[in-house]
């Protein structure tokens, strides 16, 4: 696994700018990317949980944390520099990348991929796929407006829920709810077309 920047508005190069800076303090700390991130998600799980101290983080993944938080600065900073703080304010720093195929795909082709998902879908499959949201967010990933973006990517997660879950709607046609799913996608694309 490698990391990715969650920097809505960023250029290429400056994504690849903090992606640098990230690698290199997470390089020196001597640790993985994933060992890093790792730390993060049992800090960030023992804060959800309330800090019950029969489940605190260990030193290892406490210092693990640590590198991936420097590291997720440290990409902030390089990539966002001059940016104003409200454009900033978008940016999520690091993101362990899971799946290339669908996370680093262009705008044009996370579209395709989008559409071609909902055509396919029988609504009788066992678990929603996770690949409608990671393409519709690739597709407003240069978005400058970040709520507007949030709110393209909620009505074709939205859309596609009662699709995904047709069969436990048996008695209802499946074709209007792909149908809402697709005209989702129709306003995402023409909402997050790139201005000229």
């Amino acid at each position: 696994m490698d990391i990715m920047m969650d920097a809505r508005g960023a250029t290429p190069e400056e994504k690849q700018r903090g992606l640098t800076a990230a690698r290199a303090v997470i390089e020196q700390s001597g640790l993985t990317a994933e060992k890093a991130a790792e730390g993060s998600f049992a800090v960030e799980g023992w804060d959800d949980m309330g800090f019950p101290p029969d489940q605190e983080p260990s030193e290892d993944e406490c210092a693990a944390a640590d590198v991936w938080w420097a590291a997720s600065n440290a990409a902030i900073k390089a990539c966002c520099e001059g940016w104003s703080d409200e454009k900033r304010s978008e940016v999520r720093g690091l993101q362990l990348l899971h799946d290339p195929e669908t996370q680093l795909v262009d705008r044009v082709t996370a579209l395709a991929r989008l559409r071609a998902i909902i055509q396919a879908e029988d609504g009788k499959n066992e678990f929603y796929d996770e690949r409608v949201a990671l393409l519709a967010n690739v597709a407003t990933d240069e978005m400058a407006d970040g709520q507007l973006a949030r709110e393209l990517v909620t009505a074709v997660t939205v859309a596609y829920t009662p699709l995904a879950c047709a069969q436990f709607t048996p008695n209802e046609p499946i074709e209007p709810k792909r149908q809402a799913v697709l005209d989702a996608i129709d306003a995402l694309e023409a909402g997050s077309a790139p201005l000229n």
